[in-house]
């Protein structure tokens, strides 16, 4: 059983903070964790949010707060090597989630293109620079078929660039229980066709439920993707959570 999508954002980076992770991980007899932050968490990562934090006052609020606590992402790189040098009783691998922004494809090959991270997660929180998961009442007045269009194409963007290797959560356009008017079958097929086409995982995260939708979990079995499985925790009590579940769930289905 894998974890590989652990948030260590609300710790120091310090050997103690990562081994309550790895003790939880022993408890919940994982093989193998991901330790990651978001890019945000990152300077060297702050031009791609460039348009998404001049978008409205509300999303330069959350820029600004987050750009407060900004790490150097040669910090995170010195703390993975430290741990990569001790043994543990479970793999232990690091990688990042990053914001994917269409325009800022090339800045994000640059800063992964050194291979350092053992694991690069793609997400889209951003729909051509708004964001859509933070709050429902965001969606006020909102043309909902558009926005779903919108975030698909921006997924497929995500898979063909070749930077990533798991598409994170990504059914997330669905957090607040709006939906389009139209069928997301052919949607969610032409999706799933193009991961499997570029050797990428479609994620399965436990943070709410047991991965993505029942029709798009079907559709993606049914094309043969490969899975990868993650809490989104952000705290250790969180690791492993549902991890037994649905792995059980992509083997037995």
């Amino acid at each position: 059983m894998k974890d590989l999508h652990i948030h260590i954002e609300r710790g120091p980076y310090t050997i103690e903070w990562i081994e309550k992770f790895v003790d939880k991980a022993v408890q919940m007899e994982l093989e193998e964790i991901c330790l990651l932050e978001h890019s945000i968490r990152f300077k060297e990562f702050h031009p791609t949010f460039k348009e998404a934090s001049e978008y409205n006052l509300y999303q330069k609020k959350w820029f600004n707060g987050k750009a407060k606590t900004a790490q150097a992402l040669d910090d995170f790189k010195k703390l993975a090597t430290e741990i990569r040098g001790r043994v543990y009783p479970v793999k232990i691998s690091f990688g990042l989630e990053i914001c994917y922004f269409e325009q800022h494809q090339e800045l994000i090959r640059d800063l992964t293109s050194d291979g350092f991270f053992d694991y690069l997660l793609g997400s889209v929180h951003w729909v051509d620079n708004w964001t859509f998961n933070q709050r429902k009442y965001q969606w006020l007045g909102k043309d909902v078929n558009h926005i779903y269009k919108r975030y698909f194409e921006m997924e497929n963007s995500l898979v063909e660039s070749g930077i990533f290797d798991i598409i994170a959560h990504p059914d997330l356009i669905t957090c607040h229980g709006l939906y389009p008017s139209f069928d997301l079958s052919h949607t969610y097929r032409a999706l799933c066709e193009n991961i499997k086409a570029h050797n990428m995982c479609l994620e399965m995260n436990t943070s709410n439920g047991l991965g993505v939708n029942k029709p798009f979990f079907d559709i993606a079995k049914a094309v043969g993707v490969d899975f990868s499985t993650g809490s989104d925790a952000h705290r250790p009590d969180d690791v492993g959570r549902g991890i037994k579940e649905v792995t059980a769930l992509i083997s037995h289905s």
